[in-house]
């Protein structure tokens, strides 16, 4: 099904800092710290532009069981990466990265949540 260009804009722009994420977490020394913190930034607000796309997007207006379903998804993944950010914040990620990639695997299982649900029912990759 096709979807409309303001939420294919906000899922690609959300994708987009996603991976930037991503990278920085798997790449983290000090040197990255500032920008570390700008891209979590930059998440929080893609979040909320996600969200408003999803609520405004007619296909799912029109099945509102489905943007239940996408909204708890979203939810869900917004959630476990704030706890995360609490639990982490970048001077920690700075200086244990090792340990900050197994903590951030409850963000990575419910983005893969997230993510899968919208290829399937939106029919947009990531």
């Amino acid at each position: 099904m096709p979807i409309g260009a303001e939420l294919a804009n906000a899922l690609r722009a959300f994708a987009t800092i996603e991976n930037d994420i991503i990278t920085f977490g798997q790449t983290m020394d000090a040197s990255k710290a500032s920008a570390f913190v700008e891209r979590r930034r930059e998440m929080a607000h893609e979040f909320a532009v996600l969200r408003n796309a999803l609520e405004q997007e007619p296909w799912l207006v029109d099945r509102p069981e489905r943007m239940t379903e996408a909204l708890r998804l979203l939810s869900a993944f917004r959630a476990s990466n704030s706890i995360n950010q609490a639990e982490w914040p970048t001077i920690r990620v700075r200086d244990d990265p090792a340990a900050f990639r197994i903590a951030a695997q409850t963000v990575a299982a419910a983005a893969r949540d997230f993510w899968r649900w919208v290829d399937r029912e939106l029919g947009h990759m990531r």
